[in-house]
């Protein structure tokens, strides 16, 4: 209706932080998820089932475009999923061991 004017809500200023939140999750997120994930359901679940949730977890990875950022852990995570499709859980574990340590090391946000 033309005739009647909308009210008028009065500006009122919200509450703000000086600092913005830092949305982008640490390198290689993805991969230490994944990794801790497969560690905790070694013997539990079977192999083939555990190599798919590795290749998963690198494919976010690298859907995040953060493949560059985590070579070397990815490369390891790849050995690791193809390790435990050949049967050989505890060389798996080994190398996804050291490959959450270094993902954990320095150069990584914390």
């Amino acid at each position: 209706m033309p005739g009647r004017p909308r009210p008028v809500r009065p500006w009122v200023p919200r509450p703000r932080s000086d600092t913005l939140p830092d949305l982008l999750p640490r390198a290689g997120h993805d991969l230490i998820t994944g990794i801790d994930s497969v560690l905790d359901r070694l013997g539990s679940v079977p192999d083939r089932q555990l190599a798919d949730d590795l290749k998963a977890a690198l494919a976010r990875t690298a859907a995040c475009g953060d493949t560059c950022r985590v070579r070397t852990a990815a490369d390891a995570v790849r050995a690791a999923a193809d390790l435990l499709v050949a049967g050989s859980v505890d060389r798996a574990r080994l190398v996804l061991i050291e490959a959450r340590a270094g993902l954990s090391g320095p150069g990584h946000n914390a």
